[in-house]
């Protein structure tokens, strides 16, 4: 027997302590990797002990009971026999979501009354948030731009958080919400897919009573949102309604006017975002059911894209498949009608590491898999459904490694051709896109590379909660090649009595000036400088904008202003020691230390990469 089975089958093993291991193993890449490669050498139905309760809500009638014996699905065949025998399977582990209806990896049914309902929801939707491929290519480089702008002005960024924000804003496009929804939607959209996630796989593992209530909250606060805009569309109703539609409207043109590099083309011309598309059409649902229709689906578009970008990326540098990468991303953006390739790749790294790795479903008829390995599946119980074992259960060559020359979809992923396959998904025709876009923009920043482990000098890894939502993805990048300049924003406070050092701290700035000056004049690596007495004269603060290196830049300060930077400090609280010259690096501490970043990071220059020395020798200037 295989060692990870062979430990999760010890006969001194309990319950509990299996439930342990195969909740590590598939919280970890590398041993969920490990298991699945065991379990489709060997096939098998693996039954654990869950620790879940087997009430899908706390509010159902019945006393709770746990110790429930769930069936861990990993043939390619099960999977795909419990996604699509709607007689056999249920989608009722989502009930505790607030809906038996939710979109999020619900399948193509079979015609029977019971999911005529779902079934029709679902073709709504597919429908009413079809567009084409420019609008949600588009819309997707209008959400990284936008993403981008604060992440990316610092050396080390978070993927995990970037390709959020990504989402984010390209849910707010699409849907039509306020620029200041963005807000609301990240607060609501994180704790409806850790929600989402707890009640999908983690439940059996860990006990965290509010995090369903939490996600059921939180998708009812947008609830209440997304319903309140489409009756504004359908009919603004008083002068606040009437106001708030203008100012929609107002951002929507903006976004249609907006003029795409190079050739200025306004792509979005005659885009219609989907909120108002509902509001204008849909008259066989209310307000409410088109709502709920419509968190339900935000909260995977959001969700995916996250991880699928996470996970790219990750698995390029772990797979060491980042050189071929990146050079498909330089392809792409070269000639955008050479996109493919890097496509494939991203899809080869998301079917090693699928984006949604566990589904839920209930069995409702006894042992619908016939006798699977001596494993029985009663009616009633749960199966979890392992969508990164059956994509490597694909029946190709080497299923456990990366392909580099793969070209094939796996419609296990992002849904298949609605006419043939039995996995529909709105990521086909929406997350995909804007997953592609993220990874390639990132894929071209400068010296892109993982930041490393000040304990152990190893690179950071893809941080996962509970092994499901990507948490964290710590990177890197040269950030001077994008951006030269940096602020510095020094805040001393000035001695007391008040009046007596501030006036002191006037009077050498006065005199000072003109060395202070020729030595910055002399450096040729000062933008803007200047000197601000705050809060009644009781901090002094020094502005710079400088080009390169922290370090570098403070240190020359030291050697070359070092007599008036000690006239200063005489007057400033927790002063570094004197003379600076002398202690050039207790000085660079103390400025590091009462420097303070721009509010939110956000720092803009109109020529990025333009230095002083490069506008100082341009023609204009001598």
């Amino acid at each position: 027997m295989t060692k990870l089975l062979s430990t999760f089958d010890a006969t001194d093993n309990s319950a509990f302590q299996q439930n342990r291991l195969l909740f590590s193993w598939l919280c970890d890449e590398q041993q969920r990797a490990t298991l699945y490669r065991e379990l489709l050498h060997s096939p098998r139905v693996l039954a654990f002990t869950s620790r879940a309760d087997t009430k899908a809500r706390a509010s159902d009638p019945g006393d709770s009971q746990y110790h429930q014996t769930v069936y861990l699905l990993t043939q390619r065949a099960h999977i795909e026999q419990a996604l699509t025998d709607t007689a056999s399977f249920s989608n009722s582990p989502y009930l505790a979501l607030g809906s038996g209806t939710f979109m999020l990896g619900l399948d193509k049914d079979q015609p029977t009354p019971a999911t005529d309902e779902h079934k029709a929801q679902r073709q709504f939707a597919m429908s009413a948030f079809k567009y084409d491929d420019r609008t949600i290519a588009a819309l997707s480089a209008l959400a990284y731009q936008a993403a981008a702008v604060l992440p990316l002005k610092t050396r080390e960024f978070d993927l995990a958080y970037l390709s959020e924000q990504a989402a984010l804003r390209f849910v707010g496009f699409l849907f039509g919400f306020a620029q200041s929804d963005v807000g609301l939607l990240e607060q609501t959209m994180r704790m409806a897919y850790n929600g989402m996630s707890y009640q999908m796989f983690a439940r059996h593992f860990v006990a965290n009573p509010l995090a369903v209530p939490q996600a059921s909250g939180a998708m009812g606060m947008l609830l209440v949102r997304v319903g309140q805009l489409i009756d504004q569309y359908q009919q603004a109703i008083g002068k606040k309604e009437q106001d708030d539609v203008a100012a929609l409207q107002l951002e929507l043109k903006e976004l249609q006017t907006f003029a795409f590099p190079p050739q200025g083309v306004q792509l979005l011309k005659d885009f219609e975002p989907i909120l108002p598309r509902l509001a204008r059409t849909a008259a066989q649902y209310s307000g409410t059911e088109l709502a709920a229709i419509v968190v339900g689906s935000i909260a995977g578009i959001i969700g995916n894209v996250q991880a699928s970008v996470s996970i790219a990326i990750s698995q390029f540098f772990t797979l060491g498949q980042m050189p071929l990468a990146q050079a498909a991303a330089l392809r792409a953006a070269q000639n955008p009608t050479d996109a493919g390739a890097l496509s494939s790749l991203i899809l080869e790294a998301l079917r090693l590491q699928p984006p949604a790795p566990f589904l839920p479903r209930r069995v409702l008829k006894d042992n619908p898999f016939g006798d699977a390995d001596g494993v029985r599946v009663p009616a009633g119980s749960l199966v979890i459904l392992a969508v990164g074992a059956a994509t490597r259960d694909d029946g190709q060559p080497h299923p456990h490694e990366f392909r580099p020359t793969a070209t094939q979809d796996d419609p296990l992923l992002f849904g298949g051709d609605p006419r043939d396959h039995l996995h529909q998904c709105l990521g086909k025709y929406i997350a995909m896109p804007l997953v592609a876009q993220v990874v390639q923009q990132v894929l071209l920043l400068p010296g892109l590379a993982q930041t490393l482990d000040p304990t152990t000098g190893e690179p950071n890894r893809l941080q996962k909660h509970w092994g499901f939502n990507c948490s964290s993805f710590p990177l890197q990048f040269t950030v001077d090649k994008r951006v030269i300049q940096q602020s510095l924003n020094v805040v001393m406070e000035i001695k007391k009595p008040l009046a007596v050092h501030a006036e002191a701290l006037k009077q050498i700035i006065v005199y000072g000036a003109p060395r202070i000056e020729l030595r910055l004049q002399q450096a040729r690596h000062v933008h803007f400088a200047f000197f601000e007495f705050l809060e009644n004269d009781s901090k002094l603060v020094l502005h710079t904008i400088f080009d390169g290196d922290f370090d570098a830049y403070i240190e020359h300060f030291a050697l070359q202003i070092g007599p008036l930077f000690d006239l200063l400090f005489e007057h400033i609280e927790h002063a570094p020691p004197l003379p600076v010259a002398e202690f050039p690096k207790e000085f660079i501490d103390a400025i590091r230390l009462h420097n303070k970043a721009p509010a939110g990071r956000y720092f803009y220059s109109a020529y990025p990469l333009r230095t002083v020395a490069d506008i100082v020798a341009s023609p204009e200037v001598r």
